[in-house]
This record gives C-alpha cells, sequence and structure tokens, in this order.
C-alpha cells in the first residue's frame, strides 16, 4: 500500500511556512504556481485516500485523524483576522502574501475535509467473492426474520445503526441468508457500544471482531471491549437484548 501520495499533502499543508513566504516575497515563488502545486498535491491525497481506505481497515484510522486535524485547522482559521483586510502589496508585501498563502491554503484544506468527510461517511466495500472472505463477511446466527427484524429495529431506533440500512443487507451480514451486499453496515454508535453489541449477541462466534472489520469498517473492536475502566463505569445498552427475542 503507498500511502506517500497522502502524506505529501499532509506535509505541504503544515510545513515550510516561513520558507515559502520569505520565497514569494523575493520574488522566487509565484503564488499562483504554488496554489496549483498544492491543488495538484490534494488530488493525489483524494485519489491515495480512497484507495488505501478501501484496501486496509488500519489506514481508515489514520483518515479520520488527519480529517480531525484538517477541521481543527479550519476551526483556527475561522477564529482568525486573516480574511478580515485587503493589503496592498506596496505597503505591506509580507502581510500580502501571507493572506494569498492562507486563502489558497484554506481553500484547499476545506476541498479535502470535503472529500474526506464523503468517504468517511460511505458504507465501507465488502469483500471480493471467495470462500474465506465469504466466511468473515457475514456472523451465523440462527434467528428468524422476524427476530431479525426486532434487532435491526432496536438499532435504528437508537440511531446506532445507519437509518437507510436494508434490513436484507442487515440479515445476511448476522446470518449469511440472502444475497451478499456490495457494502457493509454504517455503524453510528461509538466503538464501544459496536463491541458490547456484537459481544452480546454473537459471543459465540468465531472471529467475531475480525468479521466486524469487514462488515462495519471498524477496527480495534477488541481492545475496546476489554477497556475494563469503560466497562464498569458504563451501562450496557444491549444488556438483555438477546433474552427478548
Amino acid at each position: 500500500m503507498d500511502t506517500r501520495k497522502f502524506f505529501k499533502f499532509i506535509y505541504a499543508i503544515y510545513n515550510g511556512y516561513h520558507r515559502n513566504i520569505n520565497a514569494m516575497c523575493d520574488g522566487k515563488l509565484d503564488i499562483e504556481d504554488w496554489g496549483r502545486v498544492l491543488a495538484y498535491k490534494r488530488k493525489g491525497f483524494e485519489t491515495c485516500a480512497f484507495a488505501c481506505y478501501v484496501e486496509s481497515p488500519l489506514f481508515r484510522d489514520k483518515v479520520g485523524i488527519y480529517y480531525n486535524r484538517l477541521k481543527e485547522s479550519l476551526a483556527n482559521y475561522e477564529k482568525s483576522n486573516w480574511f478580515d483586510y485587503d493589503f496592498d502589496i506596496n505597503k505591506n508585501r509580507r502581510t500580502y502574501f501571507e493572506q494569498k498563502y492562507h486563502i489558497i491554503r484554506k481553500r484547499e484544506i476545506t476541498l479535502a475535509c470535503e472529500f474526506l468527510e464523503k468517504l468517511l461517511n460511505e458504507p465501507k466495500p465488502i469483500f471480493a467473492n471467495d470462500k474465506e472472505s465469504d466466511e468473515l463477511s457475514h456472523y451465523n446466527l440462527d434467528y428468524n426474520e422476524v427476530q431479525f427484524k426486532s434487532i435491526y429495529t432496536f438499532l435504528i431506533d437508537g440511531k446506532y445503526l445507519e437509518s437507510t440500512t436494508s434490513l436484507k443487507d442487515f440479515i445476511y451480514c448476522f446470518s449469511g441468508n440472502g444475497n451478499k451486499p456490495q457494502h457493509g453496515l454504517k455503524w453510528l454508535g461509538s466503538k464501544v457500544n459496536l463491541a458490547l453489541f456484537l459481544a452480546e449477541l454473537c459471543n459465540n462466534e468465531d472471529k467475531k471482531w475480525e468479521k466486524a472489520k469487514n462488515i462495519f469498517g471498524v477496527n480495534g473492536l477488541a481492545q475496546s471491549y476489554s477497556n475494563t475502566a469503560y466497562k464498569k463505569s458504563s451501562k450496557n445498552p444491549f444488556e438483555g437484548l438477546k433474552d427478548t427475542l
């Protein structure tokens, strides 16, 4: 997995500020050229982010981390005064180029954030068609359709599961019955709640955390579940759910 284009854009956004401003002031770097280069790197960043996001569950965590970092940068811009005034290049040469720099930088961060937000909100692609991936694409719960619908409704009403989720897709992911969907399921609750839900419903399943990584695109659930400090201090909203079926 080649992540270089992803991190080239991140590096360009967060490094070289004074070097670039000095070069612009000295006439060694054209501001419009710099903007075009940054836009080119951002497009490479998007292509790379999509490819690696699909390929690696571990990389998905990095996408979330850098999305939050970029969003924080935008929030800082909202609190700044960089865009409140027009600067004259002849009177405030350095400030003029600094403002132009921030206008371009903010634009590219905004576009990158919009792309990552769409990527994070997309249901996760769900595997190739081979025997091993089929086995890891669903749990093997032995419930009837009425019972599955009861669980499904509980999750939708509790805003744990995306409301547009198909009941048929849900039933496949937890039983293997029906047609294999193109995408996995989108969990809206916390990672810990997902771990608690799966431990309650699928406790006897082999590879339940590995299956969850494929179905929900969420990694690190075993660690979340073993966080005893959390379990001791928080109520399990899924406790007894299986007994109601």
